[in-house]
């Protein structure tokens, strides 16, 4: 037992608790396929720690160090595939693709040093790197690389070069890691920048293995190395994490979680930059306050889940018309507010408000049956009815609630008080 290899295991342990706990308390989308894939890191290095120093390993613990070098590069590549394929489509991809590499490394493995016993899963490589990259991912550029990288390991265990045809193919692998990594990320992510780091310094000791194990004198510092990027790699996917949640927390702080829209700060923000550029002469602006009628009864007859349901399918409809607006938000319960700028004779409040009310009375689908919610419609213009945001909006409500008031018309016809069905 190689007793040299326990601190770096038992640091790469700890990293993936902490990356596995994180995770559970704050969820990530692709952190379960990267604990996957660590997982088999972990099996490596636990393996590695039985290699007795100086000596030919065991063929069973080479071949669980060499397949699981190739399934966790595979695994990071399935992680952090294009998100134009499903999941499942990458899967499946890479799964065909895996059997006839973990078929060369397991024979490698065996200690096994004559061509003949490789050519079939060689051949089956190609094959299927060609087929699945033409059918599945409809790609010839993949197909002729697929191609190219079989044939160059054909000549390679062809002229008796096996290690570098086995650790140059999985340097192959991380190499395309690191390619997708790059590409998925975010460019000013920390995390991003040590996980390119670690894949790139991965690939390269793959790529300089076969020549590092001739050359003995170089073997402690790449055995140093060789850990080094596992390290980095869990720390960058932790910054990730960490850096998205950053990233998610500054987002619902300006904005409304159910809906999406902007929330009452953002909008308190939008607003001031609005009146700031009519005060420099760039014209009018008018701020609308509506309220849904009926709101409160399709809650207490549907339950919260139709009423949420309302909320999201009314915000929906008023982003198809926010090219006309300068903002719209949520300010809470069913009150959303929004931002006309540039008032003039063919785009007045009037034209305004009839696009809003145009927008929300469009049909909607609650429980299978279509209702048609209206609402209360209030306005307040600047500089006209005040030079001050707090009271354009406090004339805007009182309008509006008025308005509502004088109401008289139920807001659902199949149910008093929620909504009118739509025309047939």
């Amino acid at each position: 037992m190689n007793y040299a290899f326990l601190p770096d295991l038992s640091a790469l342990t700890i990293l993936v608790v902490i990356l596995f706990l994180l995770h559970r308390r704050h969820p990530h989308k692709q952190a379960d396929i990267w604990l996957l894939g660590l997982f088999f890191t972990l099996v490596e290095a636990t393996a590695h720690t039985f290699y007795a120093p100086g000596r030919i390993p065991l063929a069973a613990l080479h071949i669980i160090v060499l397949d699981c070098y190739a399934l966790a590069g595979l695994i990071f590549n399935w992680g952090a595939g294009e998100q134009g394929h499903s999941r499942r489509a990458r899967l499946l991809y890479i799964g065909l693709n895996a059997v006839p590499l973990l078929a060369v490394t397991t024979t490698y493995g065996l200690n096994i040093r004559v061509p003949a016993p490789y050519y079939p899963a060689i051949v089956a490589g190609l094959v299927i790197g060609v087929a699945s990259s033409v059918y599945l991912r409809r790609s010839w550029t993949y197909a002729v690389l697929y191609a190219a990288g079989w044939l160059a390991i054909g000549l390679l265990v062809q002229h008796g070069y096996f290690r570098h045809a086995v650790y140059w193919s999985i340097c192959c692998i991380y190499s395309i890691a690191a390619l997708n990594f790059g590409k998925r990320l975010p460019r000013n992510s920390t995390g991003r920048l040590a996980i390119l780091t670690g894949f790139t310094i991965w690939s390269l000791c793959f790529f300089l293995h076969p020549w590092i194990v001739t050359h003995s004198g170089y073997a402690d510092l790449a055995s140093h190395v060789w850990n080094l990027q596992k390290s980095l790699i869990s720390i960058g996917m932790i910054l990730v994490m960490l850096e998205e949640q950053v990233r998610n927390n500054q987002w619902l702080a300006l904005h409304d979680e159910l809906t999406g829209l902007p929330n009452r700060r953002q909008f308190s923000e939008r607003l001031a930059r609005a009146m700031e550029r009519s005060r420099r002469g760039e014209g009018r602006l008018a701020v609308f306050l509506l309220d849904l009628n009926g709101f409160k009864e399709i809650n207490d007859a549907n339950g919260h889940e139709a009423g949420d349901h309302v909320l999201c399918e009314v915000s929906n409809n008023l982003r198809e018309c926010s090219d006309s607006f300068d903002s719209m938000a949520r300010l809470g319960g069913d009150e959303f507010t929004l931002v006309a700028c540039d008032l003039t004779a063919g785009r007045s409040v009037y034209f305004f408000e009839d696009m809003i009310r145009r927008a929300v009375e469009r049909p909607i689908l609650l429980d299978g049956r279509p209702i048609v919610m209206t609402a209360s419609l209030g306005f307040a213009i600047y500089p006209d009815d005040s030079a001050d945001a707090s009271k354009l909006l406090r004339i805007a409500d009182q309008r509006m609630y008025r308005l509502k008031h004088r109401a008289s018309r139920p807001g659902v016809e199949m149910e008093p008080g929620l909504a009118q069905s739509p025309p047939a």
